[in-house]
């Protein structure tokens, strides 16, 4: 804020009002996108189904692409809720079974498939970079690496930032990547990944 200048605040109930509009068209487009593939869905589909105009739609959200990212972003962080489960082991098990499961959710889900498939104005790795992914994998790996560092598995110079950085272009690699059998990968996890943390 400038010095001197007097912060302004939206009058009341205007930003619930945004963000409920924001969340409508947002759920509106992800039921279409679902039904009839991101590709057939125009944003006055979504405008006219949301009882929305399309200047509305397009004042909510910038253009096509930022509605796709959001909705996809909404589907990577409930797979990452589905991902956060248990693992049994010893650590290094543990951290390959959880990493295999992450990687294998998010590629073989049939709806990012779609949202991410020939056509779409986004991309999976790009999408897998937005600060609320960003956010989610510090928070989905902290207790993992709490546990290798209590166990001495963990390097203890390296922080959390730096690993969960380097674990999310590596695995964001692998997701994107086609035709690598379920062995492979978890081979590469074995090989490279838990042992590069010690």
């Amino acid at each position: 804020m400038l010095r001197g200048v007097p912060e302004l605040s939206a009058p009341s109930g205007v930003t619930g009002t945004r963000s409920g509009t924001r969340d409508r068209i947002q759920s509106v487009a992800r039921e279409l996108y679902r039904d009839l593939g991101v590709r057939s869905v125009t944003m006055s589909q979504i405008a006219e189904a949301a009882g929305l105009s399309r200047q509305m739609v397009y004042k909510v959200f910038f253009d096509r692409k930022e509605l796709v990212r959001e909705v996809a972003i909404e589907r990577i962080l409930e797979i990452a809720d589905l991902a956060s489960g248990e693992a049994s082991g010893d650590f290094a098990t543990a951290f390959v079974e959880v990493s295999v499961r992450t990687i294998e959710l998010l590629r073989g889900d049939a709806e990012l498939g779609d949202l991410f498939g020939e056509g779409s104005p986004v991309s999976a790795y790009e999408t897998l970079w937005s600060p609320e992914l960003v956010t989610r994998a510090r928070q989905h790996w902290a207790p993992w690496l709490a546990i290798g560092r209590a166990e001495r598995r963990v390097r203890p110079e390296l922080t959390d930032d730096e690993i969960t950085d380097w674990l999310q272009t590596v695995y964001a690699s692998i997701v994107v990547r086609p035709h690598i059998d379920l062995d492979r990968e978890r081979a590469m996890i074995e090989r490279f990944v838990t042992t590069s943390l010690r």
